[in-house]
C-alpha cells in the first residue's frame, strides 16, 4: 500500500513538470512583451527566440492552456528587437516571416523592413575599408615602456534625458502609424517624417552624450509634427449652389468635428474624448461621432489601464452600432487600428 501511494505521488509530480514544460513558450513570449514595453531589446530578442523554439507558428489565437488564447507573433517582436540592436539582416529575416504585430503595435511590417534596409545600407556605407595586407618586415626593437597618460573620463549621460528621448521616438512612431491609418503614407510629408524618424532612431541607438540625446528629441519631435501634417488627398467637391449652401449650414459642426479629429489623429486622446463627448450630445444619432468617441476612450484605457475608460468605450461602440451601418469587418482600417477594431467587435457581445 505504501509503495502504491509513492508511485501515485511520483506520477502527479511528473505530470505537473510536463505541464510546466509545455507552458514555457508562452511564458517566454509574455516576458519578451514586457521587455519590449521597457525598451529592453536584448532581453526581448532572447525571450522571443526561446518562445519560437517552443512554438514557431504565429497565430492570432494561439492556444496556451485550457481555453486561453493569445495573439502570438514572436517573429515580429524579435525583428523589432534585432532592428534596435543593430542586427539588420536578422531583423529583415524575422520581419519577412511574421504575419503581423501582436498586442503591442510598433509599426507596420513594411515600415520596419524599410527602416532595417535603410540602416543596413547606411552601416555598409560607413564601414571602414578593409586594409590591404602589409609586407612582412623584420622585427623592430621593443621600445621601453612609457608611463600611461591619464585618459579623460567619457561623458556622463543623464538617464532622465535618455528616457525623454526614448519617449519622443515612440511618440513619433505613433504619429507615423496614425498617418498610415488615414491613408497619408503616399504624401511628401509622410516620407519626410519617416526619414526624420529613421535618423532619430538611428542616432538614439548610437547616442554617446547628452547632446546626442537632445538631437534625438529634436528630430523625433520634428518627425511627429511633419507626420501630423500628412493628410490623404481629399476628393474635389463640385462648386454647386447646394454644396455651397451645405458648407454654410454645417460650417460650425464641420469645424468642431475637424478639431476633434485632429486631436485624435495626433494622439491627444484625452482632448479628443472630451471634444467627441460634446459632439455626441449635439449629434446623438451620428454613428461616426460615437465610433471616434469610443476609439478615443479605448486609447485612454490602453495608455492608463483604467477600466473606467474601457467601459465608456464599449458603451460608445454600442451606440455606434445602434446608429451606424457597418460591414462584416466593423470599423474601417484606414481610420482605426486593429486593437480598436477588436474592441468594437467585442462590444457586439
Amino acid at each position: 500500500m505504501r509503495v502504491t501511494r509513492i508511485a501515485v505521488v511520483l506520477m502527479v509530480a511528473v505530470a505537473m513538470t510536463a505541464g510546466v514544460a509545455e507552458a514555457s513558450w508562452y511564458d517566454d513570449y509574455e516576458a519578451g512583451l514586457t521587455a519590449v514595453r521597457k525598451g529592453d531589446w536584448k532581453t526581448a530578442a532572447d525571450r522571443m527566440t526561446k518562445a519560437i523554439a517552443g512554438n514557431p507558428n504565429e497565430n492570432n489565437k494561439a492556444r496556451t492552456y485550457g481555453a486561453i488564447f493569445i495573439n502570438y507573433h514572436p517573429y515580429y517582436y524579435r525583428g523589432a528587437a534585432n532592428l534596435n540592436l543593430g542586427r539588420y539582416e536578422q531583423a529583415i529575416a524575422d520581419l519577412e516571416k511574421t504575419t503581423g504585430p501582436g498586442p503591442e503595435n510598433l509599426g507596420s511590417i513594411d515600415m520596419l523592413i524599410q527602416m532595417a534596409k535603410t540602416r543596413a545600407e547606411q552601416a555598409s556605407a560607413s564601414a571602414p575599408p578593409v586594409p590591404e595586407p602589409q609586407p612582412v618586415r623584420p622585427p623592430t626593437p621593443v621600445p621601453q615602456p612609457v608611463a600611461p597618460v591619464p585618459q579623460p573620463t567619457g561623458p556622463v549621460i543623464d538617464p532622465a534625458l535618455r528616457g525623454r528621448a526614448q519617449g519622443a521616438v515612440q511618440q513619433a512612431r505613433a504619429r507615423l502609424q496614425a498617418a498610415q491609418d488615414r491613408d497619408a503614407s503616399g504624401t511628401q510629408q509622410y516620407q519626410r517624417a519617416l526619414q526624420q524618424f529613421t535618423d532619430a532612431n538611428t542616432r538614439f541607438a548610437t547616442a554617446k552624450s547628452n547632446d546626442d540625446l537632445n538631437a534625438v528629441i529634436a528630430m523625433a519631435d520634428n518627425a511627429a509634427l511633419i507626420a501630423d501634417s500628412a493628410v490623404a488627398p481629399q476628393p474635389t467637391i463640385a462648386a454647386t449652389r447646394p454644396n455651397a449652401a451645405t458648407a454654410t449650414v454645417l460650417a460650425d459642426s464641420s469645424r468642431r468635428v475637424r478639431v476633434a479629429l485632429e486631436s485624435y489623429f495626433r494622439g491627444d486622446f484625452d482632448e479628443a474624448a472630451s471634444q467627441f463627448s460634446r459632439l455626441a450630445r449635439d449629434m446623438p444619432t451620428n454613428a461616426w461621432i460615437w465610433a471616434f468617441l469610443g476609439a478615443s476612450q479605448y486609447s485612454q484605457y490602453a495608455f492608463e489601464a483604467d477600466e473606467q475608460y474601457r467601459t465608456q468605450a464599449l458603451d460608445a461602440f454600442k451606440k455606434a452600432r445602434q446608429y451606424g451601418k457597418w460591414g462584416r469587418d466593423g470599423l474601417p482600417s484606414k481610420y482605426f487600428s486593429r486593437r480598436i477594431r477588436r474592441a468594437f467587435q467585442e462590444s457586439a457581445g
